[in-house]
């Protein structure tokens, strides 16, 4: 018994010391938030302070040390994080990662980022550069005097290279092309037209629908219908990550503005909400920056100096939704069966532009290089052999290879600017980008501007891949920044983005704008009528979870069961239910499910099994389907309702309602037990944080958190089909701004400030946001925040 207790007492001093070994090992990297220290490359003292939830104020005395400061804070924090995006845009992940991300980085390669980023630098303004430079002093100085490196890079056995400006633009064309709607949607229709044929294509393929409201309330003037495509496309489906660093496939953000006429206060109200995938850690960094003639607070893209789309700088609020225009196009090019270095075009063969790129690869301790050829037509790189169902021979033209990456000028002058002019004038140098920013000030106003550099094609929509050869759906030049749609003081004293459509726009824009959540605004606004808009009213509406697609459809669902008692519980929940999808909801279980049925039952018989899985299923397509089912709904005996695959029976829309009712209580029954109570939303839908190392160290990643919404909500909750019903997108950083008291302002970025484990910033704000709350910016009082860290030069 002695040795017993003996060795009992050894093993609790182990674990003891195990866990503090452990807990002193992650801690050593959290930074101090009180304290001086002295950094070499300041001019003046900076005081940096920091509120209860690591949401840095920094106060300099000139904008050069502003930067400074804001890269070596943004540093202490996120430098893991920078780093991957720093080795993505480069094409440099493998250099870390080995054979795993090979296939990524000979994408990234081809497409050329980093090379862009390079050309590119010399032709922004002379302040951005100076941000930028001041940016990079900071990082490095970060790394010259770092004790204890962010611990990824202990358990990875690699340490970060040196920050180069250039690597802040390459960030910033990185989040560009991850907003671009077509560079998968384009492909998947493609195949669709060569597997579907036109009459279906010509069905699926989508475009505003004339019910759903624009922001103008002008029609859309954009007529459907792009059919060109007579080759043969890819034969797989894809699955390679393409938005790495940046997962943001599917953003269904908003932003809601109202002016002074339509306030308790007199003044303006503000509400934006960027609704993307989550990361861990958070995609955006909140901050305050106060030096020289800048006083703004927002989110922080890590890596790039200033504001990113979201910020208020006390003369205005603003906010960015996804633009979704079609700026990137895919062309067939002919190649030279004699010389494969050449391709044809109306004038004859023409030589590719030839560029010899270099992959790094680790292997073990070592670094192999490997040689990468990139060969360019005058559409641009030809991306065939390194992007998954890309057909034969394709060459892919994106606007943000044809222009300079000027998009880090329009985004630093917007932190400066005071009023709607030069907010405009601001946005008229982000070009690549591809948003819908909300504007509403101090003033009383409201406005909002498109950023975008829309292609001006001699024919076609680029919807599908082209013929490159002809020179007949070539690009002319871009749609001047005079002609994007904006709107100043709307007649309405209101307006909100919900991704849907301007509207008064004759040139075509896009086939991929949102219209649910419009509609849901639309009506909760009618509703509202005279009633003036307070700051707790606006907060309910960004939080609303009310669903229009379960207000069209569960009345159907309803009325077709009713006499089949085998679908008895799917007609209880449904009877009388709110159409909310609340966490504590299960009837908003069943219809999402129900839902995601509905459209597969309808559409897999006429585009097959294939594409519907692993293409029209997808939720980042989700509007595709939703969009055709919408417009079919009322239409009982529609043709897309009649099942292929029984020819001896002929199928109407109740028959399907059913059938889809059918697999969704088996589904759940199955995956969650026979009783309803056990399928409540909150149960099923939940938000994951895994961090980019969680899969090897899973203690890094979070517990899942239940959270309202879905695909059709205002408070959106998009959901994976293939994981039911792990959430995969949400309000990834919210503000709202009270202009009649500023010190009610709040923000919010999940799950926390801190990229290290063990911080206590590290996820303290999941839980806020998934409750729908947010923290205090403390715009006005920020100085007096207790926690203090004095930087002196």
């Amino acid at each position: 018994m002695k040795a017993v207790k003996i060795l009992l007492v050894v093993l609790a001093g182990v674990g003891i010391t195990g866990a503090a070994g452990f807990y002193f090992f992650f801690r050593a990297a959290v930074p101090e938030y009180n304290g001086t220290i002295h950094l070499k490359g300041l001019k003046e003292e900076v005081e940096v302070r920091t509120d209860d939830h690591g949401v840095p104020h920094i106060f300099a005395q000139n904008r050069e040390d502003l930067y400074f400061a804001q890269g070596y804070i943004v540093a202490r924090e996120r430098m893991f994080q920078m780093d991957m995006t720093r080795l993505a845009g480069r094409g440099e992940l493998s250099s870390v990662f080995g054979e795993r991300t090979l296939e990524k980085d000979r994408f990234l390669k081809t497409v050329g980022f980093y090379r862009h980023a390079v050309k590119s630098y010399p032709s922004l303004l002379p302040e951005t550069r100076e941000a930028i430079e001041a940016f990079t002093r900071g990082v490095n100085k970060y790394l010259d005097t770092v004790e204890v490196l962010p611990r990824e890079y202990f358990f990875l056995k690699t340490r970060p290279r040196p920050w180069a400006p250039e690597d802040s633009v390459a960030c910033a064309m990185l989040m560009s092309y991850s907003l671009t709607r077509s560079k998968k949607v384009d492909l998947l229709m493609t195949k669709l037209l060569d597997q579907a044929g036109p009459e279906l294509f010509e069905m699926i393929l989508p475009s505003y629908p004339d019910f759903a409201p624009t922001l103008t309330g002008k029609g859309t003037g954009q007529a459907s219908g792009d059919l060109t495509w007579t080759g043969k496309a890819a034969a797989g489906t894809g699955t390679m990550d393409l938005d790495f660093p940046y997962p943001m496939d599917i953003a269904a953000s908003n932003w809601m503005l109202f002016s002074g006429a339509m306030t308790q206060s007199g003044k303006a109200l503000f509400a934006g909400s960027p609704d993307l995938s989550p990361t861990l850690p958070a995609l955006f960094y909140l901050m305050r920056l106060k030096g020289g003639d800048i006083d703004a607070a927002g989110g922080v893209l890590p890596g790039v100096p200033g504001m990113g789309p979201l910020g208020f700088n006390g003369h205005f609020a603003y906010s960015a939704v996804n633009g979704r225009g079609d700026e990137l196009d895919y062309f067939i090019e002919k190649i030279n069966p004699d010389n494969p270095d050449q391709y044809l075009t109306e004038d004859g063969y023409r030589d590719f532009r030839i560029i010899e790129e270099t992959l790094h690869v680790k292997s073990g301790d070592k670094i192999d290089t490997r040689p990468l050829k990139v060969r360019i037509s005058r559409h641009g790189p030809m991306i065939s052999d390194v992007l998954p169902d890309a057909p034969a021979g394709c060459a892919m033209q994106w606007s943000a290879l044809d222009l300079p990456a000027g998009d880090i000028d329009g985004l630093i002058q917007l932190t400066r600017a005071e009023n709607f002019d030069q907010f405009r004038k601001a946005l008229s140098r982000v070009r690549t980008i591809n948003l819908n920013i909300g504007y509403a000030d101090r003033e009383g106003n409201i406005g909002w501007q498109f950023t975008a550099a829309p292609p001006l094609r001699k024919s076609g929509k680029g919807s599908v891949a082209r013929p490159g050869w002809t020179g007949e759906y070539d690009w002319t030049g871009f749609v001047p920044f005079e002609d994007l749609p904006f709107d100043y003081n709307p007649g309405s004293g209101y307006v909100a983005s919900f991704n849907n459509d301007p509207g008064g726009v004759s040139y075509h824009l896009t086939n991929f704008y949102l219209f649910e959540r419009a509609i849901r605004f639309k009506e909760i606004m009618e509703k509202q009528a005279d009633k003036p808009i307070d700051f707790h009213r606006l907060r309910e509406l960004q939080l609303d979870t009310g669903s229009t697609v379960a207000q069209r459809w569960a009345p159907m669902v309803v009325a077709a069961c009713r006499k089949d008692p085998d679908l008895a519980p799917a007609v209880k929940l449904l009877s009388g239910w709110d159409y909310k999808i609340e966490t504590d909801s299960s009837a908003a279980t069943l219809f999402n499910y129900f839902y995601l049925e509905m459209t597969g039952e309808t559409l897999v018989d006429e585009v097959g099994e294939e594409l519907w899985k692993k293409g029209l299923r997808r939720e980042y397509l989700y509007y595709i389907p939703d969009l055709l089912l919408s417009r079919i709904a009322m239409e009982t005996d529609h043709p897309l309702y009649d099942d292929r695959r029984t020819p001896q029976l002929k199928e109407n829309r109740d028959d399907i309602i059913r059938r889809a009712a059918g697999k969704t209580l088996d589904f759940l029954s199955a995956g969650h037990g026979d009783a309803p109570g056990d399928w409540q939303w909150g149960q099923v839908h939940q938000m994951a944080f895994d961090h980019p190392l969680g899969g090897k160290l899973p203690f890094l990643n979070l517990d899942p958190v239940p959270t309202h919404g879905s695909h059709h909500t205002i408070n959106s909750g998009f959901w994976n089909p293939d994981k039911p019903f792990s959430m995969s997108s949400g309000g990834v950083i919210r503000m709202m701004v009270d202009f009649s008291d500023i010190e009610r302002s709040t923000f919010i970025s999940p799950p926390g400030q801190s990229g290290h484990y063990l911080s206590p910033f590290y996820d303290d704000l999941a839980e806020t946001w998934a409750s729908g709350g947010q923290i205090p910016m403390h715009f006005l009082t920020g100085r007096d925040l207790p926690n203090l860290l004095a930087l002196l030069p």
